[in-house]
């Protein structure tokens, strides 16, 4: 089960950021005249995300040791997110940023490795 909210959190966090670089920016705040705030809908899904995986991130801290999750989830996100930029928004992806997805992943099977 600690598994599975890890993954929920994982999606909600990436989609999370997926939803608020696919808004843009729909977020505005007016003071002329009178305070105006307006949001889209997909922004608005992306602070949706954002609240459930903080949610479950409050879970997974009581549920793992803090040297155990922090670096795992991070990693993971940081390659999805890499990704997704690539796949979705066209953004490019360096040999350093190859590199660095190497050595992410190599980082997590370090930490995972049981003793």
């Amino acid at each position: 089960m600690k598994y599975l909210l890890t993954l929920i959190y994982i999606m909600l966090t990436t989609g999370g950021l997926f939803c608020l670089k696919l808004g843009g920016n729909s977020l505005s705040l007016s003071l002329k005249n009178e305070i105006s705030f307006r949001i889209g809908f997909i922004t608005t899904l992306g602070f949706l995300f954002y609240i459930g995986s903080f949610l479950l991130w409050q879970k997974l801290l009581t549920t793992y040791n803090l040297s155990y999750i922090v670096p795992i989830t991070t990693g993971i996100i940081q390659v999805i997110v890499l990704l997704v930029s690539y796949f979705f928004f066209k953004e490019s992806i360096t040999s350093i940023n190859l590199v660095g997805i190497i050595l992410v992943i190599i980082g997590i099977i370090l930490i995972t490795i049981k003793k």
